[in-house]
C-alpha cells in the first residue's frame, strides 16, 4: 500500500501486489469549505466520484463502469435487440437498425429483423425494444451494453417471394442524460472520419463509441465540445455515427 500527501494537495492511497498496484484511490478536500472528494478505479474499469458542494450541501455519488478496456480490438462487433414484452425480453436479430439521441428534442429509434416470422407474435405485444451491442473479451466471454431504447410505436411487416423482414420504430421524448460532471465524460471520438465546423457548431463522423451519449464532452482532434446530438447509422457493411454540438 501507498499513501502520499502535500499541505495543499490531495492524498493519494493505493493498494496491490508489489509492482502491480490494481487499486487507485484518492481523497481531496481543496479547503476547509470545499468539496470533499473520493476517487476510485480499478484499472481502466470502475470509477467513482463522491461530493458534498459544502459542509451543508447534499452528497452526491456518480459511478462510471468502463469495461472498454476488457474489450478485444481484433473481435468484430454485433448487434442484436431485445423486444420488451411485460418486462420479459425476447432476443431477435437485426441486420441494420439507425438511431437519433439528442438533448432537449425528440430521439428516434429504428431497427430491421430479417426472417422475421417467428417474431411477429413478440413485435405485436412489445411495449418496448432495446438495441444491444456485443463484443468479446480476450477471455472470450461476451460482453454487451445496451445503445438505445424506444417505446414500441409503429412496426411493418413485409413480405416477398425471397424474403419476410419486420421494421420497426419509436420515439423517446426527453433523454435522461444524468450526471454528465464527472471527468471520464470526456471521451475522444474513436475512428474520426471527417470534422465539419459551422456557426451552428462542432459536427464529427467516427465510429460508434460504446459510452458516449448526449451531455457529455467529445474530444475530435483539437475541438472539445459538448455532444448535443448523435446519430447511429448501422447497416451490414458499415457502422457509424454523427456526433454534433448545436451553436
Amino acid at each position: 500500500m501507498t499513501i502520499g500527501a502535500s499541505a495543499l494537495g490531495a492524498d493519494a492511497v493505493g493498494a496491490g501486489p508489489a509492482g502491480q498496484e490494481v487499486i487507485y484511490g484518492l481523497i481531496s478536500a481543496p479547503s476547509s469549505l470545499g468539496a470533499p472528494a473520493i476517487l476510485a478505479r480499478n484499472g481502466a474499469l470502475i470509477e467513482g466520484l463522491i461530493s458534498a458542494p459544502s459542509p451543508l450541501g447534499n452528497v452526491r455519488m456518480v459511478a462510471i463502469n468502463d469495461f472498454t478496456g476488457l474489450l478485444d480490438p481484433h473481435q468484430p462487433d454485433r448487434y442484436v435487440m431485445d423486444l420488451l414484452v411485460d418486462g420479459a425480453r425476447v432476443r431477435a436479430p437485426i441486420s441494420s437498425w439507425q438511431a437519433t439521441l439528442q438533448t432537449a428534442r425528440a430521439n428516434y429509434v429504428q431497427a430491421v429483423i430479417p426472417a422475421a416470422t417467428p417474431w411477429i407474435e413478440a413485435i405485436q405485444a412489445a411495449q418496448h425494444f432495446a438495441i444491444l451491442r456485443q463484443s468479446s473479451a480476450p477471455s472470450g466471454d461476451w460482453i454487451e451494453h445496451e445503445m438505445a431504447r424506444a417505446p414500441l410505436g409503429q412496426w411493418t411487416y413485409d413480405q416477398g417471394p425471397q424474403r419476410a423482414t419486420a421494421t420497426i420504430s419509436g420515439y423517446v421524448s426527453v433523454l435522461d442524460t444524468g450526471d454528465t460532471t464527472a471527468s471520464s465524460y470526456a471521451r475522444p471520438l474513436p475512428g474520426l472520419r471527417s470534422i465539419s465546423i459551422s456557426p451552428s457548431g462542432v459536427r464529427a463522423r467516427c465510429a460508434i463509441d460504446w459510452l458516449l451519449r448526449p451531455g457529455h464532452r467529445a474530444i475530435a482532434g483539437a475541438q472539445n465540445f459538448v455532444v448535443a446530438y448523435i446519430n447511429y447509422y448501422v447497416s451490414s457493411t458499415d457502422a457509424y455515427c454523427d456526433v454534433g454540438e448545436r451553436g
